[in-house]
């Protein structure tokens, strides 16, 4: 039991969480709709890049693909997300238990689970992007089989092959930092970098046949090669970049805060080494600091009002952990490049390790937290290297601290691991959830969300007729998925950066010459681009040929009025069929 336990523990708290969040993954109007749609589409023969637009590499959606044969219905595709998230979280463990003892490595990796799996939005249970869930799974795992030998390069290389294959920008990184640590050792270059990188050059140009090179940079894999402006700015804002002195505020407001949890359990540590000829009382003492910061904690999960303000200054704790794994990471290249031995708390992280968790990380660098889309993929290795680097810098103070700290330092890091448990609960269990039934599965969304969706999915589905067609703006795809209309557009998304002007002009040609049956416009924002409001901010011409063209023939939501806007107070979904068409 005692070898049993930590392997079960990070798998016990996600099944807990998957249960508390249940059916309460899927946002229908952010990112999700291409989730489902571009594998549905292929799966029923078009081809990806040439027919579809889809700006990462084909392993997701064609892993997607073969999901929708088999399966077509939602529950299949949370399933594939599960597969992906547990091969993910069990490689998580094993890097863990490698760096630190199995009950440390236990913690790390629960609590890596319960900061980042399920937030909103994003989440690893229907993920707004597989092909990065693939790609992180990916890397994860062959920093798992590489682990400093060459006996696993084989399989290291596969995994190397899907991360290429998935997001390669993601797993040339990765190939760089496991052959940075095999310097020493050219001949595993062949398995780690000469054979996934030939084998995904020829897939790479097996899907890439027949479609032209301008379209692949325009709208498929090559536009990592020249990503447009706004792809750019989303990054900056997903890492913070976007306003470094205000991150840069906050960071200093948490390391102040944690500097004060420090200090306390630095005092406990000294009050209990004090008492140390009293076995029992010194332990006594360490059980009070632990419960009295047990009750800050549950202070500050559900706060007295007058509390609340202030409290919702503090960013997420775990902002301070990209910054000094990009300072560790560049320690240790420093101490690489002088041919030293790395010295300090990251010394037993491997190279590999360190260097891929700096990537991640990188990626959230002063914006890391309990909310977007990548925190919930690029932060768990970096917060479960972070666990072990704080365990390390506990038991280095001991000695003038007390040797409690290390002790006090777990229950610090188990008492956040049930805030945020908690905080999960409150956020999923919470009122203003609703239960959406459709022919591809039921799922819970947040009102007003739901029952807005509801309406629209009761009205479209009278006007369903067989072979209809459906186009969303900007974004529709859960419409076409769960009523099983075509979508005769070339795009799941129309939100800043996926097409130029030539890309726009083409989209309102076909609008004009083969309108769909209905469209729908949905008030969703873009988020991080630099352009917010389809319509009005950007793809302006388009969103004029939908006025002129398609009438609105119903509007629900507590947003609907004449003449909404996208961008416009209030949630709302329109239905807008053809001039002239019977409404």
């Amino acid at each position: 039991m005692k070898r049993a336990l930590p392997a079960v523990f990070p798998l016990a708290v996600f099944l807990l969480l998957a249960l508390v969040s249940w059916n309460r993954w899927i946002q229908p109007y952010v990112d999700s709709g291409r989730e489902l749609m571009v594998p549905r589409r292929l799966a029923r023969g078009e081809a990806l890049y040439r027919d579809v637009q889809f700006f990462h590499g084909p392993l997701a959606p064609c892993a997607g693909a073969a999901v929708e044969r088999l399966g077509g219905k939602l529950a299949a595709r949370v399933s594939f997300a599960a597969i992906l998230a547990l091969l993910f979280l069990e490689a998580l463990r094993r890097i863990s238990a490698r760096l630190a003892s199995p009950g440390r490595a236990a913690l790390a990796s629960a609590l890596a689970v319960a900061l980042a799996f399920f937030i909103q939005p994003g989440g690893w249970l229907f993920p707004f992007s597989f092909d990065t869930a693939i790609a992180v799974a990916a890397i994860t795992w062959a920093l798992v089989l590489a682990g400093g030998t060459a006996r696993r390069d084989g399989p290291a290389g596969l995994c190397l092959l899907a991360a290429l294959l998935s997001r390669p920008e993601l797993g040339l990184a990765a190939m760089a930092a496991l052959l940075f640590e095999a310097r020493s050792e050219r001949r595993r270059f062949r398995l780690l970098a000469i054979a996934p990188l030939a084998a995904a050059t020829l897939l790479y140009a097996a899907v890439s046949v027949g479609t032209p090179l301008s379209r692949l940079v325009s709208g498929g894999w090559l536009a990592l090669v020249r990503p447009p402006a706004e792809f750019r700015h989303v990054y900056r804002v997903y890492a913070g970049l976007d306003r470094p002195g205000f991150r840069l505020l906050e960071l200093a407001l948490v390391l102040v805060t944690l500097a004060l949890a420090a200090a306390w359990l630095a005092a406990v540590a000294a009050v209990s080494r004090s008492a140390r000829r009293s076995p029992g009382l010194a332990k006594g003492i360490e059980v009070i600091g632990i419960a009295l910061l047990a009750a800050a904690a549950l202070a500050a999960w559900r706060p007295p009002a007058a509390w609340s303000p202030t409290l919702s200054l503090i960013p997420p704790f775990v902002r301070v952990v990209p910054p000094i794994l990009a300072i560790a990471a560049a320690s240790r290249l420093l101490t690489r490049f002088r041919r030293r031995e790395p010295r300090g708390v990251f010394a037993g992280v491997p190279d590999s390790i360190l260097f891929v968790a700096a990537l991640f990380a990188a990626r959230l660098l002063l914006a890391a937290g309990y909310a977007g889309p990548y925190n919930a993929f690029f932060l768990p290795l970096p917060a479960a290297v972070a666990c072990v680097a704080l365990w390390r810098l506990a038991e280095e103070a001991s000695g003038q601290v007390g040797a409690a700290l290390p002790r006090l330092t777990t229950g610090a890091l188990a008492i956040l691991l049930a805030f945020r448990a908690l905080v999960l609960f409150d956020i999923y269990r919470g009122p203003g959830w609703s239960r959406i039934a459709t022919s591809a599965g039921s799922l819970w969304l947040p009102e007003p969300v739901a029952w807005t969706t509801a309406r629209a999915l009761d009205d479209l589905g009278k006007r369903r007729r067989p072979a209809g067609t459906l186009a969303g703006f900007p974004e529709g795809g859960f419409f076409n998925y769960v009523l099983d209309l075509k979508n005769p557009l070339p795009a799941e998304q129309f939100f800043p950066g996926r097409f130029d002007r030539a890309g726009e002009a083409d989209i309102v040609r076909r609008l004009e010459g083969n309108p769909p049956d209905a469209l729908v416009l949905i008030n969703v924002l873009a988020v991080g681009e630099g352009a917010t409001a389809f319509g009005k901010d950007y793809l302006v011409e388009l969103g004029e040929a939908i006025q002129r063209d398609f009438p609105v023939a119903a509007s629900y939501g507590p947003g609907a009025r004449p003449g909404a806007r996208i961008g416009d107070p209030g949630f709302f979904i329109e239905i807008r069929t053809p001039a002239g068409a019977a409404r």
